[in-house]
């Protein structure tokens, strides 16, 4: 059994252990403990870690050395063990960065030590993806992965060195926004109604508002205010929207009536759009996996599907607003995009907003013609 002993003072004491190690050697090691209780507390540590059969005190490593050992999967194993992502859903960010190392990543760099890695070798990667039929959106997802792994292994002190994906550019998404035309719009709106008047209302709001599905699944009946004519944004899944702030949203004429009569005839409680996993069983909110059948209510209606349908109901919204002659200033508040590059994408749809803003450039220039200048002839001077 370990004990320990003072090699320092009484004043100044400098606690000292023995213990049996792994290899059965017996070590004396320095325990860096302010005094006896906590110099024997961590003994019995060093002997709980022999006894799991590990190295009872293990050898520090600087940042650097700890760089060039630690590999690239070394690094994601780590992560996925011990990290806490700051995220609302971590197993979901879990299971995201899991699939994007494990499908594009680690099978080209998981032998690589993290010191060695460089941004050369990265963007070649990134070049091989796109030339094999990859769309812009999963390779750069692809690099966000490796820039989350490099920027947690710094603030554990894993390395130090600088991160492989710094200053890589990131590819443009292809194509533009998908969303439904007016006419499919009013082709999904009159089916809903008649075929799904549970899910109506939920899509109806979706489309007026360019709500996202978390906010519509978060939406309580008293951030609806009709006699203000808004809707308070101020949860999604339990918690804060995406950019961590509430927003109000107007509310469009015609989205009162359906949420007025929604109210009506719902299940009673907290919730605008409760879902109900059992018969019986009380409401409760929606999650991101929670489609509500939407893929098929599309088809049935004669409308396209999207890859993304919920989200396409967003960028409806957005699309028609814009097209309609609204700001896209206000439309960032409306949606509440943090950034208004978000917002920009949906520029394009206003042929006349670029126009309309180089009109307000005016120097005031007058059409009057200006009269000709008086020419006067020379008299020659006196003599």
């Amino acid at each position: 059994m370990g004990d320990v002993h003072n090699r320092g003072t009484k004043d100044r004491p400098q606690w000292y252990c023995r213990f049996v190690d792994l290899d059965g050697k017996r070590k004396h090691r320095p325990t860096h403990q302010p005094s006896k209780a906590l110099a024997m507390r961590f003994v019995a540590e060093v002997e709980a870690r022999v006894a799991r059969g590990l190295v009872g005190i293990p050898e520090k490593q600087s940042p650097e050395r700890q760089g060039q050992a630690l590999t690239l999967l070394g690094l994601a194993e780590r992560f996925l063990q011990e990290a806490n992502p700051p995220t609302k859903n971590p197993e979901r960010y879990r299971s995201w960065l899991r699939y994007t190392l494990g499908k594009h990543v680690l099978p080209d760099l998981a032998s690589l030590p993290i010191a060695s890695l460089r941004p050369g070798q990265i963007e070649a990667l990134r070049d091989r993806k796109l030339a094999q039929g990859y769309k812009p959106a999963t390779v750069n997802s692809m690099l966000k992965a490796i820039s989350v792994l490099y920027i947690w292994g710094r603030k554990q002190g894993l390395h130090d060195g600088a991160n492989p994906t710094g200053g890589l550019r990131k590819t443009p998404p292809a194509g533009l926004v998908d969303y439904l035309s007016s006419d499919e719009v009013a082709k999904l709106l009159r089916h809903m109604q008649q075929h799904a008047p549970d899910v109506y209302p939920m899509l109806a709001t979706a489309i007026y508002t360019g709500m996202r599905k978390g906010e519509l699944f978060g939406l309580r009946w008293i951030d609806v205010q009709f006699d203000r004519g808004a809707i308070h944004v101020a949860h999604s899944y339990g918690k804060t929207p995406k950019s961590g702030k509430w927003r109000p949203v107007p509310m469009h004429p015609a989205l009162g009536p359906i949420l007025r009569e929604w109210q009506r005839r719902c299940s009673p409680g907290p919730l605008v759009f409760p879902v109900v996993l059992v018969r019986g069983h009380k409401p409760r909110m929606g999650t991101a996996d929670d489609m509500l059948g939407i893929n098929e209510l599309l088809l049935s209606a004669g409308c396209h599907v999207p890859v993304r349908p919920w989200h396409a109901l967003r960028h409806t919204f957005a699309s028609h607003y814009v097209m309609s002659g609204g700001n896209l200033l206000a439309l960032q508040k409306i949606l509440g995009h943090s950034k208004f590059e978000m917002t920009q994408i949906y520029s394009h749809l206003a042929p006349d907003f670029m126009a309309g803003e180089m009109a307000r450039l005016n120097f005031r220039l007058s059409t009057t013609p200006a009269p000709d200048p008086i020419v006067r002839p020379l008299r020659p001077r006196a003599g």
